[in-house]
């Protein structure tokens, strides 16, 4: 019986991945990556690759195309092997005209990154039942990286039969290196010289095809490694860099002298510096690692009135310091995969400035954007390195989860010509709370409601009292046009506020998932209205109590008519940020209930004598 179950499973397993196989656009059928440490400290990257085509899609929209960026003033890109196999076995090599260099795009509009090189292998030969064949080695000058160092998902558009990842080091050097989300450790010989790092794979399936998959996909193997000692270590080989960028020019103290004059309040000087980089330097698209995790001089940034994502972060902490705010760069990386023991560069997703103001502690900013409120609040589960020397302490700080809550309750009433008119009592916590943004103005709060309700005279909003953790404000409501009325029958949408549950812009969801699902931010979100309506009008909306409770939050929505008067409760609870694949069907039950165009209105109509 034990034999026969094997049997059994065995073919299902093996009539499973025939049909990942046979169903794809195309099929990777071996893909290596190797990685390596020379004696003289140059690094070397061999990437192979052998891809059938199966659709017309494949090589037409996916697969027809390999794109290669480096920089070649530290790196050297070789072609080892390009051709295609037909499907009756010729092969055909990929013409020397099919090569062409470009500017990759993230350095479009840039002077100052025009320097880097992009390889756009264009496959020739392709059809259906064709295979890619493409081999080539970049090798990195000594010093342009601090250690060898990786962050490769274990995964690829489509199915792969066959991975490897080789790492080879000097014997005496020592590599750090941690899996995750797959059981796998590698296999460790000494070739000559060299400790030799082997990681197989087989059988991967295709990346999923999902929204909110997260940027560091939570769910997906991954590989992360580093010659370096620790963490510490490599950020203090990119602050060290930093520390010689020379002091602060005139043109500089001058802004910073002149804004300060504007504005006497320090949140409000803060947010005038951080406006003045945002929207008057351009920012080049390079990502840290193109960019060789360097930034330019301020002055230079000034000077070619724009830079990288780490360079306005340099200059904006350069502007905030000279404003007596203290201020430092951060990288950022997820919490999942950071290791303080693992000097590993290339986990970093961004770069802030965290800025230490007097009277309202710590403020992440955005050099690239403005945001209306402090950043650690949005990007719980993230780690911050600060990018300054500290003589081998990290002092990174874990961004956790917070209570982000949203607490709505108003009073509404519809006159006899269908205007509205009220006031809503509201309360805002942490991530929804749009702190810097109050602080700027109270009548920028009027487009955070949804549905036009806010009364555009002056005075209208009101703040009770308001920080970075908590916001409390008071609104008239007014709508300036009639309720819709269609056949007899008016319709009052009910508010909600714009950048709670709404700004994920979730409006369906599938009904499976294969990775978890990751949402900006957790949310709790609170609406109590009371309703009025004119007298001889009566409610179409009847009596309505539905609600679910599961491992993935809650949701209840309650609407209690009473003559022209009617109680509306709507809540939605979302626990967590990250959603497991186990607990989707319950977010997608919550997430049902609460878009249910039915429960977002009421409607009613003239009454019946």
């Amino acid at each position: 019986m034990k034999k026969l179950i094997t049997i059994i499973t065995f073919t299902i397993l093996c009539s499973a991945a025939f049909s990942q196989y046979e169903n794809a656009d195309a099929v990777f059928e071996k893909v290596t990556k190797e990685f390596t440490l020379n004696a003289d400290g140059s690094m070397e990257y061999h990437y192979f690759k052998q891809l059938k085509l199966q659709t017309h899609m494949s090589f037409n929209r996916l697969y027809g195309e390999t794109f290669i960026v480096y920089n070649p003033d530290f790196q050297e890109l070789k072609i080892n092997e390009a051709y295609t196999v037909l499907p009756d076995s010729t092969r055909l090599k990929t013409p020397d005209n099919a090569f062409n260099e470009v500017l990759p795009r993230s350095a479009a509009h840039s002077a100052t990154y025009n320097h880097l090189r992009e390889m756009v292998v264009t496959h020739t030969g392709t059809e259906i039942g064709a295979t890619i064949i493409l081999d080539y080695t970049i090798v990195t000058k000594n010093g342009y990286w601090p250690a060898l160092m990786g962050n490769e998902v274990v995964q690829e558009p489509s199915p792969v039969k066959e991975m490897e990842i080789i790492i080879n080091v000097p014997v005496d050097v020592e590599l750090h290196h941690k899996m995750f989300n797959l059981r796998t450790a590698p296999e460790i010989v000494v070739l000559g010289g060299q400790k030799v790092f082997t990681w197989k794979f087989g059988g991967l399936k295709a990346a999923p095809k999902e929204r909110f998959r997260g940027q560091c996909l939570p769910g997906t193997p991954r590989l992360t490694f580093s010659t370096a000692n620790n963490m510490s270590d490599v950020i203090e080989w990119v602050a060290m860099k930093l520390q010689t960028k020379g002091s602060a020019t005139t043109e500089l103290i001058e802004l910073v002298e002149k804004i300060k004059s504007e504005e006497k309040d320090e949140t409000k000087v803060m947010l005038a510096l951080q406006k003045y980089v945002v929207e008057n330097l351009a920012t080049d698209r390079v990502s840290l690692a193109e960019a060789g995790f360097n930034a330019r001089y301020p002055e230079l940034v000034w000077q070619s009135n724009g830079g990288s994502r780490f360079e306005k972060s340099v200059m904006l902490a350069t502007l905030l310091n000279l404003a007596e705010i203290n201020a430092v760069p951060a990288f950022a990386a997820p919490q999942k995969i950071f290791d303080a023991k693992i000097g590993d560069l290339f986990i970093f997703e961004d770069v802030y400035v965290n800025a230490t103001t007097k009277s309202h502690g710590d403020i992440l900013l955005s050099a690239t954007q403005i945001d209306d409120q402090a950043l650690q609040y949005r990007l719980a589960g993230k780690v911050l390195v600060p990018l300054q020397r500290s003589r081998g302490e990290l002092n990174e700080m874990k961004l956790n989860h917070t209570d982000n809550k949203i607490a709505f309750e108003a009073e509404i009433k519809i006159d006899d010509s269908m205007h509205l008119s009220g006031n809503a009592d509201i309360e805002l916590l942490y991530a929804v709370n749009p702190f810097l943004k109050l602080t700027v103005g109270a009548s920028s709060f009027n487009k955070l409601v949804s549905g036009n309700l806010v009364c555009k005279k002056k005075g209208s909003v009101k703040v009770a009292n308001s920080n970075p953790a908590k916001s409390e404000i008071t609104v008239d409501l007014k709508k300036g046009q009639p309720l819709p009325q269609t056949a007899g029958y008016y319709s009052l949408e009910l508010p909600e506020m714009k950048n709670g549950f709404e700004s994920f812009h979730i409006s369906y969801l599938e009904s499976t998932r294969l990775d978890p699902f990751v949402l900006p931010f957790s949310v709790q979100e609170n609406y109590e209205f009371s309703i009025e309506i004119p007298e001889g009008y009566e409610f179409v909306s009847k009596k309505v109590k539905v609600g679910a409770k599961n491992k993935a939050g809650s949701v209840m929505i309650t609407m209690l008519p009473k003559g022209n008067q009617m109680e509306v409760t709507r809540e939605l609870h979302l626990n967590n940020k990250l959603i497991e694949v186990t607990e989707y069907n319950d977010f997608r039950e919550l997430v049902n209930t609460w878009l249910d165009e039915n429960l977002r209105k009421v409607v009613f109509k003239k009454a019946v004598d």
